[in-house]
């Protein structure tokens, strides 16, 4: 009972971490490469393996195996994100301030974003507490972007936490369950967009109002099947996640304020090829399009002089469904060391037609790789590090609002970095 209590008392801790942190650590839309330090070391696959406490978000079922441990990490994450505006002519040039024009580096470049999980080993089945972190749509412009703007700067701050409690259970010799009921916290604000008043349905309630926080709940389901005793399958699936509005930029989201997060389904492979090596292969859907204030298309709004920010059917931000590749590998060097490597492909968000908003929101790259290894100390102790670089990627677009000629390019990139620290119990 001592034991159980200080664990679940560091769980409190980190849950106040990382609610304090915020996060940004985007590359598969707004969703982070991957979670907890072993799966980013493969670029975020192992929803077929048993990784660390951070598994519940690829698969619940992953957890049961994992025993009886704790796991905290921290993630240093480096997003590069800049737009260059070629301001033409057309109605639609006023929607850019005089001195837009050119390239404009986002400011924010580093974040610290700490991760925490622990799980309890009861036989048949086991029970886990995870706190896990989505990000990624913040841009930190130390100028006006947007005509009509008064802040001085530009820009927009998502931070998402989610508190998933996982319940998994051995169901026979070859088949794992698990259930995720999760808890959501969501925190933005945004800046500078003041010259969008005029198309709004809630001017008072369109930026500049600080932070605005809403809550919100979904669940989480993950199966594991042994086919052999090389091959394992896995699947899992997120449901929306159903958030309150952000009350005070319900003149901005679509629906008067609502942004849920979009459900997730997640299928993956590992096959071990030898005694030493595995190797895993992950699909994973992303659902944006069925979140309006994410999905909705301002540039087809706009050439309709309809659909207010804030409406029912108000302009987001235009993007699609996301598809994402993951394959990774991970190699038992000796019974202390295991060293892991992968590559990630995801489609892009958004299409060329639906640069302007993205200014806000630059969620270009595609393609990244991975490394990592973690080492045992000896049997209680562990310690694991996984280093990330999504490569640099531009979406050009003719900014094309009533049919203006301007030139929006977004261009991003990233680096991550994440220690992890496993202690056995």
């Amino acid at each position: 009972m001592t034991r159980h209590f200080k664990l679940t008392l560091m769980s409190g801790v980190a849950v106040a971490a990382v609610m304090a942190a915020g996060t940004a650590n985007a590359t598969n839309g707004y969703f982070s490469n991957g979670y907890g330090t072993a799966s980013k070391g493969m670029s975020g696959a192992g929803a077929a393996m048993s990784l660390d406490t951070q598994a519940t978000m690829l698969n619940p079922a992953g957890m049961y195996a994992l025993g009886n441990r704790l796991d905290v990490g921290i993630a240093l994450f480096s997003p590069r994100r800049s737009v260059t505006i070629e301001r033409g002519t057309g109605t639609g040039a006023g929607f850019f301030d005089a001195n837009a024009g050119g390239k404009t580096k986002s400011d924010s470049e580093w974040f610290a974003i700490p991760s925490f999980g622990v799980n309890f080993d009861y036989g048949d089945y086991s029970l886990g507490l995870t706190v896990s972190a989505n990000g990624g749509m913040n841009t930190d412009y130390k100028k006006t972007i947007f005509n009509g703007g008064t802040s001085g700067k530009t820009g927009i701050d998502l931070a998402q936490m989610f508190v998933g409690a996982t319940y998994a259970r051995k169901v026979n010799d070859s088949n794992t369950f698990g259930i995720t009921p999760t808890f959501a916290v969501q925190r933005f604000k945004a800046v500078g967009l003041q010259g969008f008043a005029g198309i709004s349905n809630d001017a008072g309630r369109l930026t500049d109002r600080g932070y605005s926080y809403s809550y919100g709940y979904g669940v989480r389901l993950g199966w594991m099947t042994e086919l052999s005793d090389a091959v394992t399958v896995g699947a899992s699936y997120q449901t929306r996640t159903y958030m309150t509005k952000f009350s005070k930029y319900a003149g901005l989201f679509a629906e008067g304020g609502d942004f849920d997060v979009p459900p997730v389904v997640t299928l993956g492979t590992a096959v071990k090829a030898t005694d030493k090596l595995t190797v895993a292969l992950d699909y994973k859907r992303i659902f944006y399009g069925s979140v309006k204030a994410i999905a909705n298309s301002h540039n087809a709004n706009a050439q309709a002089n309809q659909f207010k920010l804030g409406g029912n059917t108000g302009s987001g931000f235009g993007w699609d469904d996301v598809d994402v590749f993951k394959l990774g590998a991970e190699y038992d060097v000796d019974d202390a060391l295991t060293v892991r490597g992968g590559a990630s492909y995801s489609t892009a968000p958004f299409e060329d037609t639906e640069t302007m908003f993205n200014i806000l929101a630059p969620a270009t790259v595609q393609v990244e790789l991975s490394m990592g290894a973690t080492y045992k100390i000896n049997a209680a102790h562990e310690v694991g590090i996984a280093v990330t670089r999504a490569f640099g990627n531009d979406i050009t677009g003719d900014g094309n609002v009533n049919h203006s000629t301007n030139t929006v390019k977004l261009d991003m990139d990233q680096y991550d970095v994440d220690v992890g620290y496993t202690y056995n119990f």
